[in-house]
């Protein structure tokens, strides 16, 4: 076959006699960090919607998914590093060779992946997006990198400068204003840990964690470095289901559920949902998402349980009669699900936290008149700012019917809550005992087994019906 005689670099002429495509993974993890990146879509609304993720081999998609979470967690210093090797990166129509740059650095730097592999797809990206005449400036540029680190002259940043780097103005500033500069800089570190892949189990613990070579948790959870959910024992007998330590608490803390009505308010994908049945709860699971609900369903239908799914606004819907407890995640700005979601790293505004505080406040004044008398009422966030926890639960108790609820330390076993109980040290430190709140290092014990991934960020309260 005769080559084209438009070809001019030697890479041409070798990228001419044999298959350019790139690896579908590469491709699917391509579409994802544009979207994110350029048009603001969160990571998982890109990979559920995108059809060519779910076609990957289970082996492909988790590369995808590890790639871009990666890209996402430090695009910052992966930006840093484009600037170092590439001193005016491509925008406008070009800037797709900027993203293809960030991804492969990040490959190269935080995967440590194979240089002749990580240099060729990105070629192949480039000229699969019809602009072959940047490969040149991707190839050469990936090429020192990949030299440097060979030679110890990698591109890097310590662990402060990095997370300072990753992390936007907003958040910053939101966190240095709650906590001070020194904790911030901890919460921002911690943040850009891969998280861990953490389960609620049914049955004996100690079992399921020596069958999955795991650790078995304190407060009843299982913890593995990583793993595909789906490919380990027990998935498909509905067994057990993924779901973040600190995130199992809140359920926790409703106390003895067995044979009490339970309202699991904002309950999808269904985790503490699971957690209130496992317990012998009744639950209606309260939704405002029907497709979240669906989700919420396909997971309930795997574990075999049983709920009253309701698709509703929480402040249009009450319950036909009082129920013994109400549960309600609320809608918050998710700072503390970071490690999971990096994509909350690339928003350029913060969100509207006023508008989130105000929705929460109208929920708890709302739901607290779902409950009998001596009823409970858990509130929780996935928020590390105080206006999302400490300051709102200061005025709850004024017009709701809600009394505080103190929580034992027997309760949260495993965990060190920010401030510890009788540290009056800290100016923020809050006397508060029917209320936690969990930094992303809260879960420690794990530190001597080299699980130091530790756990989301959540502020939990407790309060009773009178």
């Amino acid at each position: 076959m005769e080559l084209d005689k438009r070809i001019h670099h030697p890479h041409d002429l070798v990228m001419a006699s044999r298959n350019t495509k790139p690896e579908p993974s590469r491709l699917t993890a391509l579409a994802a960090f544009e979207a994110v990146m350029t048009a603001g879509r969160t990571l998982d609304d890109c990979l559920e919607q995108s059809a060519d993720y779910q076609n990957l081999e289970p082996r492909d998609r988790r590369f995808c998914r590890r790639l871009v979470t990666t890209a996402l967690r430090h695009h910052g210093e992966a930006m840093l590093a484009l600037r170092h090797y590439v001193p005016r990166p491509p925008k406008g129509r070009q800037q797709i060779a900027s993203l293809i740059l960030q991804l492969a650095l990040t490959e190269l730097i935080w995967l440590d992946g194979p240089s002749h592999a990580v240099v060729d797809q990105a070629v192949r990206l480039i000229r699969a997006r019809d602009q072959k005449h940047l490969h040149g400036l991707i190839n050469a540029s990936l090429r020192r990198c990949a030299d440097d680190i060979q030679n110890g002259k990698g591109f890097k940043t310590n662990a402060k400068a990095g997370a300072s780097a990753n992390c936007p103005e907003w958040l910053k500033t939101l966190l240095i204003g709650d906590w001070g500069p020194d904790q911030a800089d901890q919460i921002m570190t911690m943040l850009m840990m891969p998280p861990p892949l953490d389960l609620s189990v049914m049955g004996d613990q100690q079992n399921w964690a020596s069958r999955l070579g795991g650790v078995a948790l304190p407060q009843g959870s299982i913890r593995l470095n990583e793993g595909a959910p789906q490919t380990l024992d027990g998935y498909a007998e509905g067994q057990w289901w993924v779901q973040d330590a600190a995130a199992a608490m809140p359920a926790q803390l409703m106390g003895d559920v067995k044979g009490k009505h339970i309202i699991d308010a904002c309950a999808a994908p269904g985790g503490k949902t699971a957690q209130l049945i496992a317990g012998g709860a009744k639950v209606t699971a309260l939704d405002l998402s029907e497709k979240r609900l669906e989700r919420l369903q396909s997971n309930l239908d795997r574990l075999s349980m049983t709920a009253d799914v309701v698709a509703a606004d929480v402040l249009d819907w009450s319950p036909p009669a009082p129920v013994d407890g109400v549960l309600i995640d609320a809608p918050c700005s998710a700072t503390g699900t970071i490690r999971r979601r990096p994509d909350i790293l690339t928003r350029k505004k913060s969100p509207h936290i006023r508008a989130l505080t105000e929705l929460q406040l109208k929920m708890i004044r709302h739901a607290a008149n779902w409950l009998k008398p001596g009823g409970v009422l858990v509130f929780a966030t996935c928020s590390l700012l105080r206006a999302e926890g400490e300051d709102l639960i200061k005025i709850i108790q004024s017009d709701s019917g809600l009394v505080p609820f103190p929580i034992d330390a027997a309760e949260y076993t495993g965990f060190v809550p920010f401030p510890a109980k009788g540290d009056n040290t800290s100016p923020q430190s809050d006397d508060a005992d029917h209320a936690l709140r969990f930094m992303p290092n809260a879960l420690t014990m794990l530190q001597e087994d080299g699980m130091t991934q530790g756990n989301d960020g959540f502020f939990m309260a407790r309060f009773k019906r009178i």
